[in-house]
């Protein structure tokens, strides 16, 4: 089994410390976090009143009790400062912690007829010396691993392994299914646009949280319309592109989420799109007359809305 080891440059992790961090972020998330066992990491979204995402986040507690709160490095300034005001009275504090935490990501190529014995689960957390893994869902082909090294010490601890690509990394992740809001795309999506309930980081049993109505009402009202798909194509494409749709040229049916080289003249991606878009007619980039989208396979099944 050959493995790489890749620089995540863009991920970024925030700290909540104190008694009441949890009660902050409980209210303010998707996700439940009252009843969270100590050694599994948690997705979870932070929403608009109106349900759109305005960034996605990975949550895990560190050996000392601390909350890291992993999310794209370039919406961190400004999500940091949006839930700090939510603190009011609370006795806790969020922290920049990008200083302190370097991210890389463990790429473990896979015999896909081969069994691993002692695989640790998605999700789950292990504290070493300086250094957290965090195991994320595989994609097909690969087991995936998140390193978070604590300083210095952290680095040195690191797997002596080959340098990966951050190219390899994100077509690992689109395999994997899982989008994630950047910059272009902040405040595009209701979290079920990015397949967030069925990857598990909504909890439609807990309290309310900025945007819940919305999200609860797309939920039970059956007005799912728009889902996230893996596409191919055999041009590059980037986050933010729009997709058209044969049947309905004049306006976007969807947006890229997610992009990465797949090959030579082999394009893969993560597209949000109207779930009518999907069922006939074809797919095209940037135009209705633009380079044809195919679409491809999830390892998750998604409900067939109306």
């Amino acid at each position: 089994m050959s493995a790489t080891l890749v620089e995540l440059p863009e991920a970024g992790v925030m700290l909540a410390h104190g008694p009441q961090a949890v009660d902050l972020l409980h209210a303010q998330l998707t996700q439940e976090l009252r009843d969270w066992p100590a050694d599994t990491a948690r997705m979870a979204a932070l929403c608009t009143p109106q349900g759109r995402m305005l960034a996605d986040l990975l949550l895990w507690r560190e050996a000392d009790g601390a909350i890291a709160l992993l999310l794209d490095s370039r919406l961190l300034d400004a999500t940091l400062k949006r839930l700090r005001m939510f603190i009011l009275r609370l006795q806790c504090r969020l922290d920049d912690a990008r200083d302190q935490r370097r991210v890389f990501g463990l790429l473990e190529a896979l015999d896909p007829d081969a069994t691993l014995p002692g695989s640790e689960p998605a999700w789950q957390v292990r504290h070493e010396p300086a250094l957290t893994r965090v195991r994320l869902p595989d994609a097909p082909g690969w087991r995936r691993t998140l390193l978070v090294a604590h300083g210095e010490p952290g680095i040195a601890a690191l797997p002596r392994l080959p340098q990966g690509s951050a190219q390899e990394w994100r077509l690992a992740e689109i395999r994997a299914g899982i989008g994630h809001v950047s910059s272009a795309t902040a405040q595009q999506f209701v979290p079920q646009m990015l397949n967030y309930e069925v990857l598990g980081a909504v909890n439609f049993q807990k309290g309310c949280y900025p945007g819940q109505e919305v999200v609860a009402r797309t939920q039970y009202r059956g007005s799912i319309k728009r889902r996230t798909f893996r596409v191919l194509c055999g041009v590059p494409l980037g986050v933010g592109d729009e997709v058209f749709h044969s049947e309905d040229p004049g306006q976007p049916c969807g947006l890229i989420v997610g992009a990465a080289q797949a090959g030579t003249d082999a394009w893969e991606a993560l597209a949000e799109l109207k779930l009518a878009a999907t069922q006939s007619g074809t797919l095209h980039l940037r135009a209705s007359d633009g380079p044809p989208l195919q679409l491809g396979t999830l390892p998750y099944s998604l409900a067939q809305e109306a």
